[in-house]
């Protein structure tokens, strides 16, 4: 049978703990040090699972004159050039149908700008519906010609 020797409080010795804060060593209890020896491989491993995967950071990107974040392209909102081709467009179609007759002018205002349907404009011109669809095209196919397209 072993014997246990008793250790008196001289001889136990009590580990110190301590963290490297700006190159230097802070004393801290048990708890703190697990705590952040903890925090600080999570941490590790997260960067580590990063890596793996291909995850890019635009922060990486940043530099005393630029941020990183502005090389993101942005996909969503139009680009000024798109907006300013629809205007200048859209100008041009107005001028072409400015160009129609009046009753040719009625029909297009009612089918495409008031979302009427070719039956209710039918009912309001006192046409059928049938001769709505025959002038429609022929008005589309004048307009092309007048926008050149």
């Amino acid at each position: 049978m072993k014997k246990h020797r008793k250790l008196s409080k001289q001889h136990i010795v009590k580990k110190k703990y301590q963290i490297r804060v700006q190159d230097e060593l802070v004393p801290v209890t048990e708890e703190v040090y697990l705590t952040y020896y903890r925090m600080r491989r999570r941490e590790l491993h997260l960067q580590e699972k990063d890596a793996k995967h291909g995850v890019f950071f635009y922060s990486a990107l940043d530099t005393s004159e630029t941020n990183g974040e502005d090389a993101i392209p942005d996909l969503i909102s139009p680009r000024v050039e798109d907006i300013v081709v629809d205007k200048l467009m859209a100008q041009r179609l107005h001028d072409c149908i400015k160009q129609l007759t009046d009753k040719e002018q009625e029909i297009i205002d009612g089918l495409f700008f008031q979302e009427k349907s070719e039956s209710m404009m039918a009912t309001e011109i006192g046409i059928s519906q049938q001769l709505v669809n025959y002038r429609k095209q022929k008005i589309l196919i004048k307009l092309k010609k007048l926008l050149n397209l």
